[in-house]
C-alpha cells in the first residue's frame, strides 16, 4: 500500500498475537522431556483442540489468501481448491486416520518402516517427507513476505528472513505441545476473520452470491486500473482457466487425495489418544473446514465484484491499485480494509499471520521427525539417547526453519494457491498409495511399498519442474492425478511379480498381526 497507510491497530493486534505465542511456547519450553513430547505432545490431546489445531495446520496461506485469491482471478474454477481441500478429509477419514493412529508410531516413515520391515523404506519415506513439506513451505512464506509489506511496508526478502526466524524459535523451544496450544488459537483468529470478511458484506452490504455471480456474468469490457479485457460470461463458466478435463481431474485428485498424504497433517493423528479419538477428530475437521471453504470462495468473488465496479463503490485508489498488481494472493488483505478499515484489516492481517505460522510450524515438526527420529536415530544411531534425541530434533527444526529463507525468495512471483496445489500432487503421489495400500492389502512387499514411494518422488520433481521436456500430452498444471496412478500401479505391478516368485515369503512375517492392529478393536 501507499507510504504513509500503516494502521497502528493493526500492528498491535498482531504484536499481541505474537506475544501470546511466545508466552505459551516459553511456558511450554520445560515439558519437552522426551520425544514423544516434542513430536506428538505426548498423545494427550483432545479431539476437540486437535481438530482445531489440525484445521489450523491445514488452513495456510493457500486457504486463507490463496483461496479468495484464486477465486477472485480466475472465477469458478477457483472453487475447485476448495472443493479439493475439502474432500480430501473425507478421504482420510474413510481410509487412514483411525488405523494409522492405532498402529501408534511418531512419523509416516515410521509406518512405511514398521510396516514392511525395512530401513530402505524409511529412507525414501523420509526423503518424500521433505520433499513434500519443504515445497509446501515455499508458498507459506510467499504469503507471508507479501502479507508483512503490506502491514508494515517492509521489502519481501527482509519480511520472509524475520518470519522464517519467529517460527523457528516457536517450534524449536516449544515442539508438539506449544506448536498445537498456538494453533488452536490461530484457527480461532483465522476463522474468525474469514467470517467477518464474508459476514460484512453479505448481511450488512446485501451482496447475496446470486447478486455479485450476476453482475460479474453480466460485464464485458476494460478492467478498472488496468484496461486489460475482462469477460465476466467465461469467468462465471467452467473452464475460464482449466481448460481440458484432464487438468481438472488430475488437480481435484492432487487436491483430494494429497490431503491424505501430506506429512504434518497425518502425524496428528499419532497426538490422538486413541483410533477412536482420531476418527471423531477428523469429523469435528469437517465441519470446521466446511465451513470455511463455503466462506473463502464467496469472499474471492465479492472482491471481484468490488474491483470491477471501482469508482461507484468508492473504493480508494490505491485499494484498486493493490488488487491490479497483487489480487492474486492479497484479495482477503483488501477485503479487509475495504469493508471494515484498519480494524478488520488488523484481523485480517493477524488471520493471515495465524494461518502462515500454523502451517510453516507443523512442516517444521514432520521434517525434524524425518531427519532426526527416521534418519539420524533409526538409520545411524539407535541406541541415541532420549536426551540427545530431543537435542537433536531442536537442531533439525533451525535448519528446516531456516531453509524457509531461500524457498520464500524462490516462489516470490508466483500464486499461493497454486503452488500449494503442486505440493499437493507431490503428497498425493508420494505417500497416499503407499499408505493405503499398506493398511489395506495384506500382500504389499516392501520392494512395492520402495517402489510406489520412488516413483511418486521422482515422477512428481520431473513432471512438476522438467515438464517442458515432455510430450505436449503429458504436461498437466497440475500432475499429481496421473502420478499418484502410476505409484499405485508400480506398487501393485512389484508387489504381485515378488508375490508370484516367492510366495509367501514375499510378505512380512508378521502381516496378519499388523492387519489385525490396524483393523482390529481398540487395546484396553
Amino acid at each position: 500500500m501507499e507510504a504513509g497507510y500503516q494502521i497502528p491497530f493493526t500492528a498491535l493486534f498482531l504484536i499481541g498475537c505474537m506475544l501470546v505465542f511466545t508466552v505459551v511456547t516459553t511456558f511450554m519450553f520445560r515439558r519437552q522431556k522426551t520425544s514423544a513430547d516434542y513430536y506428538l505432545a505426548g498423545r494427550k490431546v483432545n479431539s476437540f483442540i486437535n481438530a482445531s489445531a489440525i484445521s489450523a495446520d491445514y488452513l495456510s496461506a493457500a486457504s486463507f489468501l490463496g483461496v479468495a485469491g484464486v477465486a477472485f482471478l480466475f472465477g469458478f474454477d477457483g472453487i475447485i481448491y476448495a472443493l479439493g481441500f475439502f474432500a480430501g478429509y473425507i478421504a482420510l477419514l474413510l481410509f487412514l486416520a483411525s488405523p494409522l493412529r492405532k498402529f501408534g508410531r511418531y512419523t509416516v516413515p515410521d509406518f512405511v518402516s514398521e510396516r514392511f520391515h525395512s530401513k530402505k523404506a524409511r529412507v525414501l519415506g523420509a526423503i518424500g517427507v521433505l520433499f513434500v513439506s519443504l515445497f509446501y513451505m515455499a508458498p507459506q512464506m510467499l504469503g507471508a513476505g507479501k502479507v508483512m509489506g503490506l502491514l508494515l511496508n517492509m521489502e519481501y526478502g527482509t519480511s520472509i528472513i524475520i518470519i522464517a526466524c519467529i517460527i523457528t524459535f516457536y517450534v524449536t523451544v516449544g515442539g508438539m505441545k506449544a506448536t498445537t496450544v498456538n494453533q488452536l488459537v490461530q484457527f480461532w483468529v483465522l476463522f474468525g476473520a474469514m467470517f467477518l470478511l464474508a459476514f460484512i458484506p453479505f448481511m450488512l452490504k446485501g451482496y447475496t452470491y446470486t447478486d455479485v455471480v450476476k453482475f460479474i456474468g453480466e460485464f464485458k469490457g476494460a478492467q478498472p486500473v488496468t484496461g486489460k479485457a475482462f469477460d465476466g460470461a467465461a469467468y462465471t463458466s467452467p473452464a475460464y482457466w482449466l481448460t481440458n478435463l484432464k487438468d481438472t481431474l488430475s488437480l481435484l485428485l492432487a487436491l483430494m487425495f494429497g490431503t491424505a498424504g501430506l506429512p504434518h497433517i497425518l502425524v496428528r493423528f499419532y497426538t490422538a489418544p486413541d483410533g477412536k479419538a482420531a476418527r471423531r477428530t477428523v469429523i469435528y475437521v469437517l465441519f470446521l473446514i466446511g465451513m470455511f471453504y463455503i466462506m473463502s470462495p464467496y469472499v474471492g468473488h465479492v472482491v471481484r465484484y468490488v474491483f470491477l465496479q471501482g469508482e461507484a463503490l468508492g473504493v480508494s485508489p490505491h485499494l484498486m491499485q493493490w488488487l491490479a498488481d497483487n489480487g492474486k494472493n492479497l484479495a482477503v488483505p483488501v477485503a479487509g480494509s475495504y469493508f471494515g478499515g484498519q480494524i478488520l484489516l488488523g484481523i485480517v492481517v493477524a488471520g493471515a499471520f495465524a494461518a502462515i505460522l500454523s502451517t510453516v510450524a507443523g512442516l517444521i515438526i514432520a521434517c525434524a521427525g524425518a531427519i532426526g527420529h527416521d534418519l539420524v536415530v533409526n538409520v545411524f544411531n539407535p541406541d541415541m539417547p532420549e536426551r540427545s534425541r530431543v537435542k537433536v530434533a531442536r537442531i533439525a527444526s533451525i535448519l528446516i526453519g531456516l531453509l524457509g529463507i531461500p524457498l520464500g525468495f524462490w516462489a516470490e512471483s508466483m500464486q499461493i494457491a497454486i503452488l500449494v496445489g503442486l505440493a499437493f500432487a507431490t503428497a498425493a503421489s508420494t505417500f497416499f498409495p503407499v499408505l493405503v495400500m499398506g493398511v489395506w492389502w495384506p500382500k504389499m512387499t516392501k520392494n512395492g511399498a520402495c517402489a510406489g514411494l520412488l516413483v511418486g518422488i521422482v515422477g512428481s520433481f520431473f513432471m512438476i519442474l522438467a515438464k517442458d521436456m515432455l510430450p505436449h500430452f503429458l504436461q498437466y498444471q497440475n500432475p499429481g492425478g496421473l502420478v499418484m496412478v502410476l505409484s499405485f500401479a508400480a506398487i501393485y505391478t512389484v508387489s504381485k511379480l515378488e508375490y508370484a516368485a516367492r510366495g509367501e515369503d514375499a510378505l512380512p512375517e508378521d502381516t496378519a498381526e499388523v492387519m489385525a492392529v490396524l483393523h482390529g478393536p481398540e487395546k484396553a
